[in-house]
């Protein structure tokens, strides 16, 4: 009950835990308006990091630049976004190919050209060179214009020859190579009526795009930072004739900062909650930490579970389906409600879809459970070998678990609710443990029981095994105890028998070799059966005679005997020395604490299906309480481990004194 309770606890803190942070998390930048926000430094994150410390990149090198087939407008144009971009990036060398590496040209190899310049190679700078080409143009048609969607087109594509560098590694940037061309050329279409203003709008939206490497920017999904008329709001560009605004100079300085990271942890760490900042800030780390904590979770879940619904019985055999995936299902559930605990969107929580979403689950796993409850009871048969049955119940199992998976999204694919609700029944799969796919889980589930089914019938065959080895210790061990009282009997008899045979000696030598006589005959009994623990009544009776004719001969006239027995008993097997430690006891608690006429009476019939052994004496009553005694508790052993509850020792003084043993159900 405890663990069900734990458990219960668990599945709804989740939920509740992860509900309340969506709704305070809905507005990240309004959740915590004490907290100081950066309008600029938003921007930033919106562009380069979005929402994580992700691996952006810039160029390394000087930006080069040679101007081909220029005239004054174009190189006047191009003064002044070198002028401009300086002065937003002063420790960037940003120049004409000429000036910076004193060469005449990028295109004619001469033998007068330097071997480097600034400590890096000239061949590496004339590589990574980029050449705009100016043609003009007679109609303008043909000409770039505002708007000119073929110059946006093109612009869309980096041309610069510059190395990309990872800016947390300062390795070389392998990623979406698909993006950077290996052209170094860049040609713009001007008419000759086109202002000198015109042309260095267009030639400065394509070099700061270009080196802001815009284009490698994600597609961004939350505008609440956009800057009306940025040229860095998109990764695609939409126009050209936009403001190189302040929160564009901004971002392409922090771009090229070598302190960019620190300086925006600092940032996030004093603008955003603690639990939020690390989110947005490392997502790797995060990422770690939510594995971490859904394989705990995930270890907590199977140990309460498998505590709870391992071996439970149910009145109604669907539940022991029904129950066990219904909680594993919630579980995966959990471990969904975990993801959006560390990786919040900010968006709302949806109640409705909430709620159909587990109608879903709730519909699946009532079906599922159904059709394994129908299989496993009318298509398994029990005469089948247990590993038919396993390869069987397996198989199922993945079919029923893989059908879900596909025929759902067919189903919802009809209807107006997958368009509202967004049910995706593959993704329901997500972030549990890593294993995404529908057809994974399939599999998981069906090896999980495939193995408890194998688990299930090791653990019974080896119970009956040691079921088994347990009957036949205790058989070994009770046959031991019946030995063990059978050698206490004897020494004790003997002992008693010797003590009458050296009273007798001095009075009576005729007596004393009649009663050694009789005792060596009483002994013969004991030896011939050497080894064995049942003797038949005939065989008992023959010797409580020869004992009791030794007690005679001992007493003389102070003691008579009469034995009665039902002729039919006599060859009914009990335990050796059942009835002679009851004669011993009635001579010596009996017949010796009188004078004289004493008189023992033994008696054996049958009543019914159960066998009454009294043995019957004059002597002093019992006394009150438990009748304790060596000879007593022999017999009391003996019935015990022959018969167990099918046996009973009792006594009496009224009407008169008798011991009676009675054995049920004897053949």
């Amino acid at each position: 009950m405890k663990r069900f309770i734990l458990l219960a606890l668990i599945l709804i803190s989740i939920p509740v835990i992860v509900i309340s942070g969506s709704s305070k998390s809905q507005n990240r930048k309004n959740n915590n308006p004490d907290l100081p926000k950066d309008d600029k430094w938003e921007y930033v994150k919106e562009r380069l990091f979005e929402c994580e410390t992700q691996n952006f990149h810039s160029y390394s090198g000087p930006i080069l630049i040679e101007l081909v087939n220029a005239h004054s407008p174009d190189s006047t144009a191009l003064m002044s976004v070198f002028d401009e971009l300086r002065g937003v990036l002063p420790d960037k060398d940003i120049d004409y190919f000429r000036n910076y590496t004193g060469a005449s040209s990028l295109r004619v190899s001469q033998s007068d050209d330097p071997k480097e310049v600034n400590g890096v190679k000239f061949s590496k700078l004339k590589g990574r060179a980029l050449t705009l080409w100016i043609t003009e143009v007679e109609s303008k048609k043909e000409a770039y214009k505002l708007y000119d969607e073929r110059f946006l087109k093109t612009a869309s594509l980096n041309y610069f020859g510059s190395k990309l560098v990872n800016r947390r590694t300062r390795g070389p940037l392998v990623k979406k190579r698909n993006y950077v061309s290996n052209s170094r050329q860049f040609t713009f279409k001007f008419h000759k009526s086109q202002t000198v203003k015109e042309r260095m709008e267009m030639m400065r939206f394509y070099l700061v795009r270009m080196i802001s490497c815009a284009n490698l920017f994600k597609e961004r999904t939350n505008r609440e930072f956009e800057v009306v008329g940025a040229m860095l709001n998109s990764n695609k560009a939409s126009s050209w004739h936009l403001d190189f605004t302040e929160y564009d100079k901004f971002l392409l300085q922090k771009f090229y900062s070598p302190t960019l990271v620190e300086d925006y942890r600092n940032y996030m760490f004093k603008a955003y909650p603690r639990w939020s900042a690390d989110n947005l800030v490392d997502k790797e780390k995060t990422k770690l930490l939510a594995n971490w904590t859904r394989a705990i979770l995930t270890m907590v879940f199977f140990f309460l579970s498998f505590g709870i619904l391992y071996k439970r019985q149910y009145r109604f055999q669907y539940l022991s389906y029904f129950v066990p995936i219904f909680i594993g299902y919630i579980c995966i559930i959990e471990m969904n409600f975990v993801d959006s605990y560390f990786f919040n969107t900010g968006k709302p929580f949806n109640q409705e879809k909430f709620w159909f979403s587990y109608l879903v689950w709730f519909t699946s796993v009532v079906l599922i459970a159904l059709f394994l409850w129908l299989f496993d009871k009318y298509i398994v048969k029990r005469e089948m070998s247990f590993t038919t049955q396993l390869v069987l119940k397996t198989s199922f199992t993945l079919f029923v678990f893989l059908v879900p998976a596909f025929l759902f999204p067919i189903i919802l694919s009809d209807i107006e609710w997958n368009k509202i609700y967004h049910i995706n029944w593959i993704k329901s799969y997500d972030y549990f443990l890593g294993f995404r796919s529908p057809v994974t889980w399939a599999f998981l589930f069906s090896l999980g029981r495939g193995v408890l089914l194998y688990l299930d019938h090791f653990s019974e065959n080896l119970v009956k095994q040691k079921d088994i080895e347990l009957s036949t210790l205790k058989a070994a061990n009770a046959q031991a105890e019946v030995r063990l009282l059978q050698s206490q009997i004897n020494p004790h008899f003997l002992y008693n028998a010797l003590n009458s045979i050296a009273s007798l000696a001095q009075t009576d030598s005729e007596k004393t070799e009649k009663m050694a006589l009789s005792l060596s005959d009483l002994f013969k009994y004991t030896i011939n059966r050497k080894g064995k623990k049942n003797s038949t009544i005939g065989d008992e009776v023959e010797m409580v005679k020869n004992y009791l004719e030794v007690e005679q001969i001992r007493f003389g006239d102070r003691l008579s005997f009469n034995i009665s027995v039902d002729e039919s008993l006599e060859a009914i097997e009990i335990p050796m020395f059942l009835i002679q430690p009851i004669i011993e006891n009635a001579v010596k608690h009996g017949i010796s604490k009188i004078g004289n006429n004493g008189e023992i009476e033994l008696k054996i019939v049958r009543n019914n299906s159960d066998i009454a052994i009294t043995v019957h004496d004059n002597g002093p009553d019992f006394p009150d309480g438990l009748v304790s005694g060596h000879g007593l508790q022999t017999v009391f052993d003996l019935l015990r481990l022959s018969y167990g509850e099918n046996a009973d020792l009792s006594w009496t003084n009224t009407p008169k004194k008798e011991i009676v043993i009675t054995i049920k159900n004897i053949n």
